[in-house]
């Protein structure tokens, strides 16, 4: 059987109408999934220093960032105060810079504008020991 006239083409108007729904799409999962990774790790990172911040050690900012090596972070380390009691706590930011033009959307979905940053940031509490 042979196609219609009318019929022909309709499949490249279809592909055509489609493909870029596909495309935000595929690259909204990998930017989701990098920002995810980032997350993860600024949380690792500051669980990571407020471990050395809880016993009164020094260097937790150091032990944060290499637990998050491959990021730049911002530290802001509270030790413990002095005396007993109280919490050592360890904040932890990271600009995230989308990786696909789909962080354009990002405005439109609540962002800070046309492909801006979003800023991810973690916090880590412990209580003081000794």
């Amino acid at each position: 059987m042979t196609k219609k006239v009318r019929d022909r083409g309709a499949t490249a108007v279809e592909v055509a109408l489609l493909m870029p729904i596909l495309l935000v799409l595929v690259m909204g999962i990998v930017d989701f999934g990098l920002a995810l990774r980032a997350q993860i790790t600024i949380t690792q990172a500051a669980r990571e220093g407020v471990r050395v911040a809880a016993l009164k050690q020094t260097g937790a900012a150091t032990r944060a960032e290499t637990a998050a090596s491959g990021l730049d972070i911002g530290v802001a380390v509270d030790a413990c105060p002095s005396g007993t009691g109280g919490d050592a706590t360890v904040t932890v930011t990271h600009t995230f810079n989308f990786v696909t033009p789909v962080g354009g959307l990002a405005g439109l979905l609540g962002g800070g504008g046309f492909g801006s940053p979003i800023s991810l940031d973690a916090k880590g509490v412990m209580p003081c020991e000794g």
